[in-house]
This record gives C-alpha cells, sequence and structure tokens, in this order.
C-alpha cells in the first residue's frame, strides 16, 4: 500500500513500437486507456497521482486498488498478452516525507489534529485505517464538573472484542449529548462535560467543550486523506446581502428585471491552536464542506449536510505565541438561492435570548 502522494513517475521498458496502457481500479473501473509510443524503448508515465486522487474526489473515497496493465497488442478482454501491476492506494493529498507509515496509521486518527475545541451539544467524526486482524475497540476517558467538584470516569465502546477482518478506511461518530449521557449513568448524578478523550490502540484525539462555541456554526468537510473531519471555529460572522438587477424605462414608468440575489459570511476568527490551524487550512482547500441544516443540527450524516463554498480566504500564522493565529474566510451556500433559516429548528422559548447575529 502506498499514499496518493507518492505516486511517482512509472517508466515501462519495451521493445516494440507502441503500447496500450489500461489504468483502472476495482472501485471507481477505468481511469485511463491510451496508446503510447517508445522512446529508446522507453514510456513515461506522468502525473498518476492527480488522475487517482481526482477519482477518489468524485466518489468520495480514501481507499482504493488500483491496476496498471500494459498490453503490446489491442487491449480487450480476450487478450492474455499484458503484464499487470497491481497496488492499494490510501487518498493524500499532502506532500508526506514519511515513507514508512503504518507506524502513523497505526498511531494517528486521519485527521490532522490531536485535539480541538468543540461546542456543548455537538457530534464529532474520527475516522481511522484499521489494519486486518487489528481491534477496532475504543474507550473514552470523560473529564467532567459535578457541583463545585471535578471528576473523571472512563466509558467503554460498543465494540467489545471486534477486530478488523481486513485493512480498510472507518469511521466512528461521537456525540457529546451522549457521552454525556452515559457518564450521567456511571456516576448517578447530573453532570457538566468539560472535555472527552478518545482512545483507540495508540490511537488518541480530545475534545474540550467551550462553552464560547455554543450556537457558533460547525463547519464539516473533507481533510487531506478525503474523509470527513470537522471544525468548530471561535469567530464573528458578518453576513453580506448583494442585489443585482437591471432597470427598463418605458415612457414614464420604470420596471426592474433580471434581479438576482447573492448572500455570503464574512468568517473573523479568534486565535487558534496549532492543531486548528491545521483544520482550518485543509477547510479551506477542501473540495467538499458541508454545515448541518438549522432543522437538523444533529444529524451524524455527513452526505445529507448543506455544501458550502469557500470563495475567498486569508491565513495569518505565526510561529511566535505572542501572535495569535487568525483566519479570516468568506463562505457562501453552494445552492444559489439565499437560504432562510427554519423557524422550528431555533429552539425558541427553549434558548436564552441572544442578541448577538448567528
Amino acid at each position: 500500500m502506498i499514499l496518493s502522494c507518492h505516486i511517482g513517475t512509472i517508466m515501462i521498458l519495451t521493445d516494440k513500437e507502441y503500447i496500450d496502457v489500461v489504468i483502472s481500479t476495482s472501485e471507481t473501473g477505468a481511469l485511463l486507456s491510451e496508446r503510447y509510443f517508445a522512446s529508446n524503448g522507453r514510456v513515461l508515465l506522468y502525473d498518476l497521482r492527480s488522475l487517482v486522487e481526482q477519482a477518489m474526489r468524485v466518489h468520495g473515497m480514501s481507499l482504493v486498488n488500483v491496476s496498471l496493465k500494459v498490453y503490446v497488442g489491442t487491449p480487450d478482454e480476450q487478450s492474455e498478452d499484458y503484464d499487470e501491476k497491481k497496488f492499494c492506494v490510501l487518498y493524500c493529498d499532502r506532500d508526506i516525507d514519511i515513507y514508512d507509515f503504518e507506524p502513523l496509521l497505526r498511531s494517528h486518527f486521519l485527521t490532522a489534529a490531536a485535539s480541538r475545541r468543540v461546542a456543548p451539544d455537538c457530534f464529532v467524526f474520527l475516522p481511522f485505517f484499521a489494519y486486518a486482524g487489528e481491534s477496532v475497540n475504543y474507550e473514552i476517558f470523560v473529564d467532567f464538573v459535578s457541583g463545585d467538584e471535578p471528576g473523571h470516569c472512563r466509558l467503554e465502546g460498543p465494540l467489545n472484542q471486534s477486530t478488523a477482518s481486513y485493512n480498510y478506511v472507518r469511521m466512528h461518530t461521537f456525540f457529546s449529548s451522549e457521552v454525556k449521557r452515559q457518564a450521567e449513568e456511571m456516576v448517578g448524578g447530573k453532570i457538566e462535560l468539560t472535555a472527552f478523550t478518545v482512545r483507540m490502540g495508540d490511537r488518541a484525539a480530545s475534545f474540550f467543550i467551550d462553552k464560547s462555541l455554543s450556537g457558533t456554526r460547525p463547519f464539516y468537510f473533507r481533510n487531506c486523506f478525503n474523509v470527513p473531519d470537522n471544525l468548530f471555529v471561535p469567530a464573528v460572522t458578518t453576513a453580506k446581502t448583494k442585489l443585482d438587477r437591471s432597470l427598463a424605462v418605458l415612457g414614464t414608468v420604470s420596471q426592474f428585471y433580471d434581479a438576482n440575489c447573492e448572500q455570503t459570511f464574512d468568517v473573523q476568527s479568534g486565535g487558534l491552536t496549532a492543531d486548528e490551524c491545521s483544520l482550518v487550512e485543509q477547510m479551506i482547500c477542501s473540495n467538499d464542506v458541508r454545515t448541518p441544516y438549522e432543522s437538523a443540527t444533529y444529524d451524524g450524516d455527513f452526505d445529507t449536510m448543506r455544501p458550502v463554498l469557500i470563495t475567498d480566504s486569508t491565513s495569518e500564522i505565526a510561529d511566535v505565541p505572542e501572535m495569535p493565529n487568525m483566519v479570516k474566510f468568506t463562505w457562501r451556500y453552494a445552492e444559489n438561492r439565499i437560504a432562510q433559516r427554519n423557524p422550528l429548528g431555533l429552539g425558541i422559548f427553549t434558548e436564552p435570548y441572544d442578541f448577538t447575529f448567528r
């Protein structure tokens, strides 16, 4: 298995005038079928990385099996005169200079952040690569406050004695409300959740509850491994609505026509940690960014969320602690119509009044 960023130039040696090359995957089908004429007995295939990554992005896949077939005659289903090379590819669109990456996959989740801040009521995605025979059980270490006293407890995941039967990418989804409920059942009383850490083998990821993020809009996106990730940004958001229309005048009567409304949201973040900066960078560069619908804020299915577009961004990341890391970006809904917040999803008469714009 290799990372997609490690796919380099492939050299094919031949004594023929030309060869036919077919590149395909068992998951997405044919990617390339071309005839190449040899030069000095060689054929060079450049930038296969982009070809494979593009196919994986379109299908939302992070792991594929690639087949490279070289024919000396016209390729067809009955032809047996070919050479074939097969390899498994894990998506990674960043330049990583670690070629022995098995220890990395066994000790890290498929995310750039080992810790991050999240809103009190939220859900988070934790994707990981599981090797065949590896245990996929997880445990949650919970920090909370009960009364005025801090407390800790440990929760077992539901996958007791479960192991991966083959190499694959899997994802767990964790709801803070469910973690809190299980912790309250264990301690036998009401608690205030302050943090929780998910452990699976040598992998660990921590989530710190930040009350100031309550009510802020979370963003979910496909990260550098083409798997869903999440980001809660302490930020100030400004909505801007632009109206573009033409004016027609007939005698003493005027009329607007070709009216188009466009709404964008400018986000100015507060200070960010180094891990959060990595998440912001990947979100800005992501091909698939989404946010929950107001009427379904706890729907933990990435594919059912509302697509958004990051149209502009400025990142200011310093390497000195005196300068807080901040980011500015502008986003809009992928749907061209202006979105109207669903009044049924606002929790009216159940939430404290909040005068700030959200």
